[in-house]
């Protein structure tokens, strides 16, 4: 039963390293201001695009490609909030991985070494 304790014990380091490992993700992702910062520029810079409109007309033509150049769209806003939505998630599921792993490693450590020196006292003491 030693060596289930032993292997608890790997366990919960394992699983307590990538609890710590996506806590960090998480944390970065929540204080970071990667998707704000950019969509704060496109606020800044829709009138801008519909002043371009109303000069150039279509989006697609050259005036307002070169009116626009430089500029933050909303469509750049959109994307780096999906990326840092995808950013979380990547923070989140290796902390509740590590966890359940640590949880079930300390579980086993526990159970391996009290049923370990259970064991071994019913033996020596016939």
């Amino acid at each position: 039963m030693k060596v289930v304790g032993i292997g608890g014990i790997v366990l919960f380091l394992f699983g307590g390293l990538v609890l710590i490992i996506g806590l960090v993700v998480c944390l970065n992702t929540w204080t970071s201001d990667y998707a704000t910062s950019t969509c704060e520029r496109a606020e800044k810079d829709r009138e801008k695009f519909t002043e371009a409109k109303a000069a150039c007309g279509s989006p697609t033509s050259d005036c307002y490609r070169q009116a626009t150049a430089g500029l933050t769209s909303d469509d750049d806003c959109e994307a780096k909030k999906e990326y840092m939505n995808k950013q979380m998630l990547m923070g989140i599921v290796p902390a509740v991985i590590g966890f359940l792993l640590a949880f079930v490693g300390l579980i086993m450590a526990v159970v391996g070494f009290v049923v370990g020196r259970r064991r071994k006292r019913t033996v020596i003491a016939p």
